[in-house]
């Protein structure tokens, strides 16, 4: 199952991925290709502008456009007004004039073939500006009036309509683009590749809170089925024993009857913790915050615990500062961890043994300390001793009516408090564990917003 899942967080984000190279991939093509095409009619346009200065050139072979001739650069034409070519000067070969008629249109660039090589052209008017020498000895014509001819005719009719179009090979930058698409084709797929291996590597690591979450869940429901089917198994049994008995009054079976009770008993602090820890697992844990002093509380929970700590032959003791030690939190459910942790401690203590309750100050914080002289906790017990229906000694823990859900319990309170709660074995001691309640010292009242969030949640403030 999580293999499948992995395959389509990699193929979905593959996906999102590819579609963002493609996409700027795209984009810097279609940037590019235009950028190179805008500088190729900016140079056109120039070039006509400058040739406009010097038609001589043109007309009579003469001059730069001679020298340079057609070498895949700019070329120059003059065509007529119905397409006629009139002036090739490089003599270019232009596919689909081969009739020398070329259908122009002013300022507007086109590509044609050229020498079976893709040309840009560009076409302005001809009209051209007499240079800077006529303009000053008068000759090749007056100004405002069009250049004379080489030979000191004027320029023919047909040149008065006629067009100067000047082309550009895109050879070159029919390479630049080949080049740049070569590169980005390369540039996705290598892309591609890495993405495909950084998925592969997050999709993992993603799914190992879940594949966590998943056992534990699984655990917590085979556990959670296993504490029920006894307490229902007995009461089936019993409620089979009655109704064959049906007949019989109730005091001819006290025994059974009581057997039910307890049964039914069991399932209700099953049922009740299991519906903490589904609403500590959802965060509407609910907190009644007060000003708590924590040494005041921890030993009213030891005079409460001491007669069940004589039952069982362990002595309960309880030591602690003189002065305040004032917390914000909820009592009551302060008080159920306190009693959770001295249940736990008696339970694995044995007759004769002593339980010892000491709360003090420590760095900031109150903390209280529940040790015991028990046989301590193996150390490949102590980083599960916190998970749900897990038990160090099942056997003992089920004979005393536990579930494995009291450590689970106290721990999910005393994160709400954003508190600490450690069990490990004692130091210095041979035998004996620890467990640890820490929370912060208080000195300040809950925020206006924290009151609101208990409003809006349905909880109580403090004092509530």
């Amino acid at each position: 199952m999580f293999a499948r899942i992995r395959w389509q967080l990699v193929a979905w984000t593959m996906l999102v991925v590819g579609l963002i190279l493609i996409g700027l991939g795209v984009a810097v093509f279609v940037a590019m290709s235009r950028g190179l095409v805008d500088h190729v009619d900016r140079n056109l346009a120039a070039r006509a502008n400058e040739a406009l200065t010097n038609p001589r050139a043109i007309l009579a072979g003469q001059g730069d456009f001679e020298r340079e001739g057609y070498r895949g650069g700019f070329f120059y034409l003059i065509v007529g007004a119905q397409g006629r070519i009139l002036a090739n000067p490089q003599r270019v070969e232009i596919e689909g004039a081969r009739a020398r008629r070329l259908v122009v249109s002013p300022g507007q660039p086109f590509v044609v073939e050229v020498d079976e090589t893709p040309a840009r052209l560009y076409a302005v008017p001809f009209r051209p500006s007499p240079p800077p020498d006529a303009l000053s000895t008068g000759r090749g014509g007056l100004p405002g009036k069009p250049l004379s001819a080489p030979s000191g005719r004027r320029f023919p009719p047909a040149y008065e309509d006629a067009y100067l179009v000047v082309g550009q090979s895109l050879a070159s930058e029919e390479r630049a683009i080949g080049t740049l698409l070569l590169i980005l084709g390369v540039g996705i797929v290598a892309g591609l590749a890495f993405s495909f291996g950084g998925a592969w590597f997050l999709a993992g690591r993603a799914l190992v809170p879940i594949q966590e979450a998943f056992r534990t869940q699984r655990e917590f429901v085979a556990d959670a089925s296993h504490e029920l089917r006894t307490p229902l198994t007995v009461l089936q049994s019993v409620t089979d024993v009655l109704d064959r008995h049906r007949d019989e009054p109730l005091s001819a079976n006290a025994e059974l009857f009581d057997d039910a009770r307890q049964e039914i008993a069991r399932l209700r602090r099953l049922t009740t913790d299991l519906l903490t820890l589904a609403r500590s697992d959802r965060g509407e844990l609910e907190l009644a915050v007060a000003d708590v002093d924590l040494a005041a509380l921890a030993q009213a929970v030891v005079r409460r615990a001491r007669p069940m700590a004589t039952e069982r032959g362990v002595t309960l003791v309880e030591s602690g500062p003189r002065d305040q030690c004032v917390v914000e939190a909820d009592p009551d459910r302060i008080e159920q961890v306190l009693l959770i942790l001295i249940d736990n401690a008696l339970k694995y203590t044995p007759s004769g043994g002593t339980v010892t309750v000491a709360a003090r100050r420590d760095d900031g914080a109150v903390a209280i300390d529940v040790t015991d002289t028990g046989p301590g906790i193996d150390p490949a017990h102590l980083a599960r001793v916190f998970d749900r229906f897990y038990r160090a000694d099942a056997a003992r823990t089920r004979a005393e009516g536990g579930t494995g859900l009291g450590l689970a319990i106290a721990k999910s309170i005393v994160d709400a408090h954003s508190g600490q709660l450690t069990l490990a074995n004692a130091p210095g001691a041979a035998t004996g564990a620890r467990a640890t309640l820490r929370l912060p010292l208080g000195g300040r009242a809950p925020s206006l917003a924290a009151r609101v969030r208990r409003l809006a949640t349905g909880q109580r403030g403090p004092g509530g």
